[in-house]
């Protein structure tokens, strides 16, 4: 998803005497992402950067590169080749490229693409200031920086040498922020290059989080959005018996005033436990949404996936789910085609989609990547068959979603409203929704803003989206002045 970098800055203003450059932000693909450009873009504008809306209008542009597809490869290099035909015939004087793919591929980068000036890995974030100062004096550019064993997450030295949090500038929308809980991965699941990209799992001190979402808040944040590789895991690598987890850091978070919704993405089947449920299920401020990628459900996909998880074992935890979060709202990802996918995995795979009846589901064709340990599996699955196999998931899943939307028409709920949409409606969602990943609920009503919680009744559903009344005004707790 390609993000430009919009206001809503936390942590704003230059130092004195320094000169203010125009700057904008392309990012691409995840959230994930979407939080380090948002780190960078703080730390520029405290450094004197001026954010402008448009490439077109900036003197340097920071492209945050996706690597986790060669789907996401391929944009990411038409993105940068786009950008840098813009400094043969614009007011553009400087080109860097961050982010995973240039974790991945620097040197390359710098290399065959004419007009890159810089390149920055994911783990120098902090490095961004000094690089685009450079970039901008003419001095010459580190290309092909690459960082395999990252710093300190999500901190910067002081000129005294003290870490503290870096600065963030909001790219959402003011009333929600995500909260990045923790960076890179402990698990080698075959397909995934993530620890490549993002090294081993890594998590952020409980009170460093609980300050930031306080700080959040009190700039009008009402729903935080959780996100880390592998979120579920939070805390396993921390020292000593005491150390926390997941259901502990969502109680903290619960505790801050202002914020009325915390959701929690990208789980992982493995690290489930009754605490974790039973914490989500009986928290009014925690979301009923599980977002947990399977990947696949026929154990024989699972071993080669390197999963540590069995279909056995998969289903009892969403029985166990459902039980103990009542009303929850389930969305998985699977991945079809990988490497000796036989028709009899397939089936299998269907009739589980059909079995569990998914609120959302995510379909991926499998994609070799040259450092997965899958990329040298033999058997093959043809493209034609590919396409094949995930365009019947997606059918299935679109009739599933179709009948559980419209058994919604008529109940009440509340929805937080997003913004304008089209016919003088407002885009929501309610707690089953996440922001940019599923549909919206289309809310019809007077007085209403982004940011507002508003009793509605669902009036209508198409496969994906619902239409809604709004019932009564609309609740609203202002934080940190006006909105």
């Amino acid at each position: 998803m390609n993000r430009g970098a919009r206001t809503g800055t936390i942590e704003a203003g230059g130092r004195a005497g320094k000169a203010q450059p125009s700057l904008a932000f392309v990012t691409l693909g995840c959230p994930k992402n979407q939080v380090d450009s948002e780190a960078m873009l703080g730390l520029l504008a405290k450094d004197g950067f001026r954010p402008t809306g448009t490439v077109e209008d900036a003197q340097i542009v920071v492209v945050n590169t996706c690597a986790f597809l060669s789907s996401a490869v391929d944009e990411s290099r038409k993105t940068i080749e786009g950008i840098a035909k813009l400094k043969k015939k614009g007011r553009l004087e400087g080109l860097v490229v961050a982010g995973c793919w240039a974790q991945r591929d620097g040197a390359r980068i710098a290399a065959e693409i004419p007009g890159v000036d810089a390149v920055l890995g994911t783990g120098s974030v902090e490095k961004i200031v000094e690089l685009s100062r450079s970039v901008l004096a003419r001095a010459r550019a580190r290309k092909g920086m690459r960082t395999p064993r990252p710093g300190p997450l999500d901190e910067v030295h002081e000129p005294g040498g003290a870490l503290v949090p870096l600065p963030r500038a909001l790219s959402t929308p003011r009333h929600l922020a995500y909260l990045k809980i923790s960076e890179g991965c402990d698990h080698r699941c075959t397909f995934c290059i993530i620890p490549v990209l993002r090294g081993d799992q890594r998590s952020r001190p409980l009170d460093q989080l609980v300050a930031e979402a306080r700080t959040l808040a009190a700039h009008g944040v009402r729903e935080l959005i959780l996100i880390g590789q592998d979120t579920t895991a939070y805390g396993t690598d921390m020292p000593g018996a005491g150390r926390p987890r997941l259901s502990t850091l969502l109680k903290a978070l619960a505790e801050i005033d202002g914020i009325e919704w915390i959701r929690v993405m990208y789980t992982y089947p493995r690290e489930w436990d009754s605490e974790l449920m039973d914490t989500l299920g009986g928290h009014p401020k925690l979301a009923k949404y599980v977002d947990m990628p399977l990947q696949h459900i026929h154990d024989v996909m699972l071993k080669r996936m390197a999963r540590a998880s069995t279909r056995a074992k998969t289903e009892a935890l969403l029985d166990e789910i459902r039980r103990r979060v009542p009303g929850v709202s389930l969305r998985t990802s699977f991945i079809v085609g990988f490497p000796g996918e036989t028709k009899e995995h397939f089936d299998t795979l269907m009739d589980f989609v059909e079995q569990q009846q998914f609120d959302k589901v995510v379909v991926f064709s499998y994609e070799p990547e040259r450092e997965a340990p899958s990329s040298r599996f033999t058997g093959r699955v043809p493209e034609r068959v590919k396409a094949s196999r995930r365009d019947r998931v997606l059918t299935l899943q679109h009739a599933i979603s179709t009948r559980k939307l419209a058994a919604r028409v008529g109940q009440m709920t509340t929805a937080l409203i997003d913004g304008p949409a089209e016919d003088g409606r407002w885009a929501a969602r309610t707690q089953g929704e996440a922001y940019e990943v599923d549909g919206n609920v289309f809310v019809e009503g007077d007085d209403l803003q982004a940011g507002d919680f508003v009793p509605v009744r669902i009036t209508g559903a198409s496969a994906y989206d619902l239409w809604a009344s709004a019932l009564a005004p609309a609740s609203r707790t202002r934080h940190g002045g006006s909105r």
